[in-house]
């Protein structure tokens, strides 16, 4: 809904400011997903994220309609300069999102299915590593994450303590060094 009664003549296109928020905390970050327990043949790029609510306290306090969310930082000189879009769908109140900008050339993650295990008809126990390089001057936190947990999926062991986001996906806040590395190791077992 619109703060303001607003009319739009017959045929005309008309922009309308619906939320203006100014001072609303987000966290820029990197962030890589990997897809079912996959395996990657060479480091891929992590994103370059933002991430923030849309709660009424500590947030934006309104819910999003689906769209383009441009993003712009401000330069030296106190210019907005564009540094990344993305499309979200429509966006409740009291949501947490997280908006892409781009990729990071220095910050990358390979993947390596380490040993798959099959223990049953329909149980496998799934070892991986996860290799976080940091080439930027300063150390770098990446949110991992590990997508596609369907079902019946359980961490066994892990070099880092994970946080179980949603019902199919696992993240690691994986603190990496200044021109550096990190390896993170899970063992999944896997029931269908």
């Amino acid at each position: 809904p619109l703060a303001a009664r607003t009319t739009i003549a017959n045929a005309q296109q008309k922009q309308v400011s619906f939320l203006d928020v100014k001072g609303a905390p987000a966290r820029a970050t990197y962030e890589y997903v990997n897809g079912w327990l996959a395996n990657s043949t060479e480091p891929l790029s992590a994103s370059s994220v933002l991430k923030f609510s849309t709660a009424k306290q500590g947030g934006l306090g309104d819910q999003l309609p689906a769209g383009t969310i441009r993003v712009y930082m401000r330069d030296a000189r106190g210019d907005p300069q564009f540094i990344g879009e993305n499309q979200i769908g429509h966006t409740p109140m009291g949501s947490s999102m997280t908006l892409r900008t781009g990729d990071a050339f220095d910050v990358k993650v390979q993947t390596t299915v380490v040993s798959r295990t099959r223990k049953g008809d329909s149980r496998w126990v799934t070892k991986m590593r996860y290799t976080v390089t940091n080439a930027r001057p300063a150390p770098v936190t990446v949110d991992l994450s590990q997508a596609g947990l369907w079902g019946d999926v359980r961490i066994t062991d892990e070099s880092i303590k994970s946080n179980r986001v949603s019902a199919d996906r696992t993240e690691w806040a994986v603190p990496v060094p200044a021109n550096g590395k990190t390896e993170v190791t899970a063992t999944f077992d896997s029931r269908y």
